[in-house]
């Protein structure tokens, strides 16, 4: 299963002009935890105030504020997603809000340019959304710098008495987001990062996977 980057922006173009329904929607996806789970998956990054973060899919900004909490005023967000309206709702969140230190970019997460450094990668329900995901993980380890941090918050089907729902599951989540729920985002992480650790949350239909990039060891001789 994967979707195009025209099936993605058709997708996420309807929730960039209805954002407070996109909200709603991820009060339903992480049961009302939300703002909780954002919270730890951004403190994972252990950021520190200065610090320099990009925040992936971004969406309309709903990660924002545990960002900025993380690196003050003077640190910086990099506000990356593909979706126009999206990112025109995630602006004007951050103009009511006062916040200055966001740099907002438009483009394919596959085809992110590495010109820029970041102390830490945020990612909430896009990595499953983008169609070439193994080269957005790629292009994530890219910008980081050495001893840099991912965190990935996402989810995935029900089990156990629970996955009776996973086709209406699956087939709303298809409409709704243009989730792929086949993805194997822990391994493709676990190629890249050499440390990586999951934690489970709401049964375990929520994760956030967490990674640190250590630079290859040099040869001598």
């Amino acid at each position: 299963m994967q979707y195009s980057l025209e099936h993605v922006k058709n997708t996420y173009h309807t929730w960039g002009r209805h954002p407070l329904l996109y909200e709603i929607a991820c009060f339903i996806t992480f049961l009302g935890k939300q703002n909780k789970l954002r919270a730890v998956a951004v403190k994972m990054l252990q950021l520190k105030k200065g610090n320099t973060v990009l925040d992936l899919a971004c969406g309309t900004g709903l990660n924002h504020k545990f960002l900025e909490d993380a690196v003050g005023p003077n640190g910086k967000i990099i506000a990356f997603d593909y979706s126009n309206e999206m990112l025109t709702s995630a602006k004007k969140q951050a103009k009511e809000n006062g916040w200055n230190n966001i740099t907002f970019i438009k483009g394919d997460a596959a085809q992110l340019s590495p010109n820029f450094r970041v102390d830490g990668v945020l990612s909430t329900l896009g990595i499953s959304a983008i169609p070439q995901y193994k080269e957005a993980l790629k292009k994530a380890f890219d910008v980081l710098k050495d001893k840099g941090k991912i965190s990935i918050l996402d989810a995935k089907l029900p089990s156990g008495f629970w996955r009776i729902f996973n086709p209406l599951i699956a087939y709303i989540y298809k409409h709704w987001a243009s989730w792929d729920y086949t993805k194997d985002i822990l391994e493709n992480l676990r190629q890249l990062f050499s440390s990586t650790e999951i934690k489970q949350y709401n049964g375990g239909t929520i994760y956030i996977i967490y990674g640190i990039k250590h630079a290859p060891r040099k040869l001598s001789g």
